[in-house]
């Protein structure tokens, strides 16, 4: 193998410097799997990927000195030394991530958990909500999630009544929001008398009716 010339030991020195001093966005470290004890560190800027790696060895009289290599953004994808060793250290979701930074596809925000895209669409206004859910298909899924219009509802109108509740469980919080508040006192009023009219049901169904004398019945309920 041919040996690398003064100058261009000189170039990939500068060109790790390059990719080292850019903007980090991400940097991970661990131990490869067994057999194999051998420490690594990717780190991921703007400009590439640098991965190092400390060769641990069991023998005394061993002398192995820590590895470096740079690829820069534009050849991360094509790079299968480097995919490699990423998947083998780090897993198969860290090297689709990586691929993805590479790209400059830095959509941070799109990839944090539903949960706490909820609660941060939460501090948002109507109007902004309904701008978020056109952004892309993981905030519309966060837009349209019963938890966040049920926030919104909360906001506008200060408490939640058990028949709101059964109502949001048929029809959606988000439908029940747009509901006007005339329309929504009359499903409200209606869920109400549904709800006594199951009531006074169960109460019928708990009772029997006994003969007595063989004539006269009356009801029993039951303890």
């Amino acid at each position: 193998m041919e040996q690398p010339t003064a100058e261009q030991r000189k170039e990939e020195q500068r060109r790790r410097r390059f990719i080292a001093n850019a903007w980090m966005l991400m940097e991970k470290t661990g131990q490869a799997p067994a057999p194999s004890k051998d420490y690594c560190q990717l780190l991921v800027t703007t400009e590439g990927v640098i991965w190092r790696w400390w060769k641990i060895s069991l023998r005394r009289s061993a002398v192995v000195y820590p590895g470096e290599w740079a690829v820069a953004r534009e050849d991360v994808e094509d790079d299968e030394r480097l995919m490699g060793e990423i998947e083998r250290t780090f897993g198969p979701d860290v090297r689709d991530q990586v691929i993805h930074l590479s790209k400059r596809s830095n959509d941070f925000l799109s990839k944090l958990p539903q949960k706490l895209l909820v609660k941060i669409a939460s501090y948002l206004s109507l109007e902004d909500v309904i701008a978020m859910a056109h952004c892309s298909k993981a905030f519309r899924r966060c837009c349209l999630t019963d938890c966040l219009w049920r926030n919104i509802f909360l906001q506008h109108h200060k408490q939640i009544t058990p028949e709101v509740e059964q109502l949001a469980a048929e029809h959606t919080w988000r439908k029940i929001f747009f509901t006007d508040k005339l329309r929504l006192q009359m499903l409200v009023s209606r869920q109400r008398t549904q709800t006594k009219l199951r009531v006074n049901e169960n109460e019928l169904q708990n009772k029997q009716v006994v003969p007595i004398n063989g004539n006269e019945e009356i009801p029993v309920i039951e303890p």
